[in-house]
């Protein structure tokens, strides 16, 4: 028979931090992945991305140990399937970070000059983006001394709101990226663009998962 004890084991929200740190750690690896390329310095892509593939691995470690704990626990002051669902968007996040740098090493691809400049802005608002969702996070455990509520449960609440517009304008900077790709003077082979494409495409899944973070963390509030 399970103890009263097992009953209230030691806190998930701790190790959900740590979780988080993980994925921070991929974050902050993008804008270096992107200067790498644009410096065409190849074998700095490949260095970084497996930076990348390493920290995602260490996370998915700490992501299987949370699962496991909360498995054992029946008292969580919130419901064990949002919490889940917080952890399982944390952890896409970091899955969207290392399939980033995976395309990036398929192909020495060449930034054409005249996407440099939106492409950076993207990179950089994306980043943004994901590392506010990365402090949401880390703001859990005095929301749960504040019971939900509060001052916290307004930081939390504002919070989700920003991210939820920083996604949208992260939608308008990918289109007009998408724009300018497929309307160079010099077209790109079908293989670059296709993989730029991707590019495109899962960098904007970054920040679709930091507005995401926001939306779970509102759930929890909200019960």
């Amino acid at each position: 028979m399970r103890s009263i004890l097992s009953m209230f084991a030691q806190s998930p929200f701790k190790p959900l931090t740590g979780h988080i740190e993980k994925v921070r750690a991929c974050i902050k690896l993008i804008e270096p992945l992107f200067k790498a390329q644009q410096a065409m310095d190849y074998a700095g892509i490949l260095d970084i991305s497996e930076k990348i593939i390493r920290f995602e691995h260490e996370a998915d470690i700490i992501k299987d140990q949370i699962r496991s704990q909360i498995s054992k626990t029946i008292f969580l002051p919130v419901d064990k399937r949002d919490f889940d669902r917080l952890l399982s968007v944390q952890d896409d996040m970091a899955d969207a970070v290392e399939d980033l740098a995976v395309l990036m090493r398929i192909k020495n691809l060449i930034t054409p000059e005249p996407v440099i400049t939106v492409l950076n802005k993207l990179v950089d608002h994306v980043v943004e983006n994901a590392l506010k969702s990365c402090d949401l996070i880390c703001e859990l455990e005095t929301l749960l001394e504040a019971s939900f509520g509060g001052k916290e449960a307004e930081i939390i609440e504002r919070g989700s709101r920003e991210l939820a517009h920083a996604e949208w304008e992260s939608d308008k900077i990918q289109f007009t990226l998408a724009q300018k790709l497929f309307a160079l003077e010099e077209p790109l082979l079908a293989a670059d663009l296709l993989l730029w494409n991707e590019v495109n495409k899962k960098l904007g899944g970054v920040s679709d998962k930091a507005e995401m973070i926001g939306k779970v963390l509102r759930i929890f509030i909200s019960k």
